[in-house]
């Protein structure tokens, strides 16, 4: 697969900077779904919505598949069919962004591509002559929700502001405060099952990512999410955000529910081994720790909880520590915190100042809210870590 980092202009008010564009019909066949009804409606956490397609590819022949207004369109196939030379192409109109599939990509005859930013996706299919007849049927599709439908979403209660929301676009710390926007680096937007979003980061030693179990736990979700990283503004208060470089889930390696985590792997691992990768802190943070969140928040271009308004005033704002040792899903699991954060925050990094290293895995809410103990997460996936 390939696609090019650009620049795109934003549309959606919901996001400090926005992530849609808008493309031209240039070919072939394109349809479009009427308009969702009232009852059709998202639930809380959905950052798209499935919509139903069935058209069988004719080699060699480019169809369009379009939602106006949509954030991205990212097409689902089955009953693929590729030879060893075969290839399955989704593309922006402007091919700003091509990604490309062959026969190793595809598990059981079905494919979810890569998202697609902007309005309209063009896929083609392309038979080798190589003994394989190349065949595949989109399925359906996924559209990124515009503005009015995200902001129609309840927000999910299990996350939370406190006070005011003082979290800043990543791209506002880069000159302040380097530590921070470094390791914001390292942290991936998902999107799972081509609906809803949650929050990944590299993990030290290699192809490793942590995430929440509640986000998901098993290797079939793994294949279908994507995992999106520099999806962030350009500049603290503009309109552009980076293209985000992105790539597929793959394996699941270890996930538990009570102290809420995945450990997964992601296909084209050197199109992001370059990013930095955080270190696990193995000993238990203390109560007056300073720490800082870098997530996607409802979604959002990468964002960095820092300061609350909620702290006291002796503390400069500053996040902190409130109880190294508070319940989660267990007694005793989690470090507690009033950093802000949001429906989408969950499986975010909770990064300590003194240290620069991981000590809480974020996942509830409530103010304070919560990370699960990565002094008790660290010996359940040591033997996974290269």
């Amino acid at each position: 697969m390939s696609s090019q980092e650009t620049i795109h202009k934003g549309f959606n008010r919901l996001f400090a900077c926005a992530a849609a564009g808008i493309f031209a019909a240039t070919t072939a066949v394109v349809w479009s779904p009427q308009t969702a009804q009232a009852e059709d409606a998202p639930a809380a956490g959905r950052i798209a919505q499935r919509e139903t397609f069935d058209l069988e590819l004719e080699t060699g022949r480019t169809e369009v598949v379009r939602h106006a207004d949509a954030a991205f369109v990212k097409v689902h196939f089955d009953g693929v069919v590729l030879g060893p030379d075969d290839e399955l192409v989704v593309a922006s109109p402007d091919r700003r962004e091509v990604h490309r599939y062959g026969a190793d990509d595809v598990a059981s005859g079905e494919l979810w591509a890569l998202s697609i930013e902007g309005e309209a996706a063009e896929v083609v299919l392309r038979d080798a002559a190589d003994g394989t007849e190349a065949a595949a049927r989109i399925a359906d599709y996924s559209r990124g929700l515009n503005a009015s439908e995200m902001d129609a979403q309840p927000e999910p209660a299990t996350e939370s502001l406190c006070g005011r929301d003082d979290s800043q676009n990543a791209i506002c710390y880069k000159e302040i405060d380097p530590q921070a926007y470094d390791a914001s680096k390292s942290v991936a937007r998902l999107i799972i099952n081509g609906e809803y979003y949650c929050t990944a980061w590299l993990v030290q030693g290699g192809n490793r990512l942590l995430t929440n179990n509640h986000c998901f736990s098993t290797g079939a979700e793994a294949k279908v999410t994507e995992v999106q990283f520099r999806y962030e503004c350009r500049e603290c208060n503009g309109t552009e955000t980076r293209r985000p470089v992105k790539v597929s889930g793959d394996r699941v390696l270890a996930t538990d529910y009570t102290y809420d985590f995945t450990l997964f792997t992601v296909a084209d691992y050197d199109r992001v081994d370059h990013l930095p990768h955080l270190q696990i802190d193995t000993s238990q943070a203390s109560r007056g720790d300073k720490l800082f969140i870098a997530g996607h928040p409802g979604g959002r271009p990468l964002r960095i909880a820092a300061a609350s308004s909620s702290e006291p005033a002796a503390t400069a704002g500053q996040c902190q520590v409130h109880d190294p040792a508070f319940n989660g899903r267990g007694r005793a699991t989690d470090v507690s915190y009033l950093c802000d954060t949001e429906g989408g925050s969950s499986g975010s990094p909770v990064i300590s100042r003194k240290t620069g290293k991981v000590v809480g895995l974020h996942h509830l809410g409530g103010c304070p809210n919560s990370g699960v103990r990565m002094d008790l997460v660290y010996p359940r996936i040591a033997q996974y870590l290269p």
